[in-house]
């Protein structure tokens, strides 16, 4: 009577197609989860990027892919605000009292979306009657300084997610010699890092950004000169 045990042959025959199929089955999970999780990370980025213009902003730019001095990206949204908001957010008045500002649902999604906040702090031409210009700078530094400080306040509770909230001291705007209107030295802007390489220096990729992007938008080309703590190497951050 013949056997009817499978050969060594077909045993291993079993035993390869079981096994493939087992290796082809847990790859093509771990290229489903790769997809999913590659998919999930490309949403989360257009978000921050296509996100509507809150009410609160009178101009909206995005600078993609700005590197630093070791070639590491970050890319930005900077938002300047509205007069409205200029003068809510930045008027001396407004920096000692206990009022605040009331962000739009659309002004706090944005918040919300970003990797990190950064606050600019500035103060105007202007000086105290009766300094002299290095003290009247001086004291209009530690004035933007303080700004910073209460505007990264406001940020942090109109915030629902975790972010880190940054403050950038541009300092004293220099004097133009030409009487007029400085409130527009002092306008708000917040800047948002949309998504940035682990390594990154923020500082150095922000300050690239702004000089390639200075000849389409003169807000950067004025937070490069004008003030009296961007002319160096490094931006001023305050704790």
């Amino acid at each position: 009577m013949a056997s009817t045990r499978p050969s060594s042959a077909g045993r291993w025959s079993s035993l390869f197609a079981g096994a493939a199929w087992t290796a082809s089955t847990l790859a093509f999970v771990a290229a489903g989860a790769c997809l999913a999780y590659a998919t999930a990370i490309e949403v989360d980025r257009l978000t921050r990027l296509t996100t509507p213009t809150p009410a609160e902003v009178a101009e909206d730019l995005i600078v993609r892919n700005a590197r630093d001095e070791q070639g590491n990206r970050a890319s930005f949204r900077i938002l300047l605000f509205t007069d409205e908001f200029r003068w809510e957010l930045s008027s001396a008045n407004q920096l000692e009292s206990g009022e605040r500002p009331a962000f739009t649902p659309g002004m706090r999604t944005v918040l919300d979306a970003a990797r990190e906040i950064i606050v600019v702090g500035a103060s105007s031409e202007e000086i105290v009657p009766g300094l002299s210009a290095e003290a009247g700078r001086h004291t209009e530094e530690a004035r933007a300084a303080r700004r910073a400080g209460r505007i990264a306040l406001w940020v942090r509770e109109a915030l629902s997610e975790p972010v880190p909230v940054r403050k950038l001291n541009v300092g004293h705007h220099r004097p133009t010699d030409v009487a007029h209107d400085t409130s527009d030295q002092r306008r708000v802007v917040i800047i948002l890092v949309l998504d940035r390489d682990q390594e990154t220096n923020v500082d150095q990729a922000l300050r690239a950004a702004m000089s390639a992007e200075s000849g389409k938008a003169p807000i950067f080309e004025t937070l490069l000169t004008r003030y009296s703590l961007t002319g160096g190497d490094a931006f001023t951050w305050e704790e």
